[in-house]
């Protein structure tokens, strides 16, 4: 179900603002979502997973399809950021718009944390160290994995939080100093690339979900439950250690 804009403000929000998918976004078609490329890539072109809401076009949320449940409760209260630049990790790059150092602030895309849940510890580069672009600057330890993550961009690390958020939704991570052009930088995706790789990510979890959670018969069943009937987060025990670990690898391939 699409939340209920409000008509009488002069500038209208995106319904996907509305949602909580999106950070911020004036909708300019007096919400004829069906006609907005927007809304219709979030949506998967009506041939995939709703991000956040819904598993498949004509799944209705938190009614008859268990996958569409469970992918909205994956995707509550995380927020994907138009005007950041994410790699294909799901890392994010943020400009500060304070300083005149140029800095970028760096950390993880809220959906991407949210699959890996729980999150154990992460291992950040120390200040002062020079990274190349896609050499390894951190590590997420969960379970027996230790997911290596690449740095986005070339640059010199200045600072590491102190206290880095292991659960969405999350803050910076490490900041660092550039040394290459963020804008020519390769592997990075913005607004329309964006949307079409979260969209992928979104889709690749559901087929996961799929085929862990439909018999071969075709019998759909439910996530696997809490004591509290709730839906429980973590995925490696609704898919299995080896779907789960199939998943990792399809969100954080190997670099050669």
């Amino acid at each position: 179900m699409q939340p209920t804009p409000d008509r009488t403000s002069a500038e209208l929000p995106c319904v996907w603002v509305s949602a909580g998918v999106l950070s911020y976004r004036l909708c300019d078609r007096e919400y004829d979502c069906e006609g907005c490329p927007l809304y219709q890539a979030l949506r998967g072109g009506g041939a995939g997973a709703v991000v956040g809401s819904a598993g498949s076009p004509d799944a209705t949320p938190g009614v008859e399809d268990p996958i569409a449940r469970y992918l909205a409760g994956l995707g509550a209260r995380c927020t994907l950021h138009l005007d950041r630049a994410y790699s294909a990790e799901g890392l994010w790059m943020e400009r500060e718009t304070s300083g005149e150092d140029g800095a970028l602030r760096i950390g993880m895309d809220d959906y991407t944390l949210r699959l890996l849940q729980p999150v154990e510890s992460v291992v950040l580069p120390r200040p002062g160290v020079w990274l190349q672009h896609r050499a390894p600057c951190a590590w997420v330890n969960r379970g027996r994995l230790a997911i290596a993550l690449h740095c986005p961009v070339a640059g010199e690390v200045i600072e590491v939080h102190s206290c880095p958020t292991l659960v969405p939704p999350a803050h910076w991570w490490f900041r660092i100093i550039p040394h290459e052009s963020v804008a020519l930088a390769e592997g990075l995706y913005r607004n329309e690339a964006l949307l079409s790789w979260f969209r992928t990510r979104v889709r690749a979890v559901h087929d996961h979900l799929d085929a862990a959670m439909t018999p071969p018969e075709g019998r759909a069943v439910g996530p696997a439950l809490n004591d509290g009937g709730i839906p429980t987060i973590d995925l490696e025990m609704v898919l299995g250690r080896e779907r789960f670990e199939a998943l990792v690898g399809t969100l954080f391939p190997l670099k050669s």
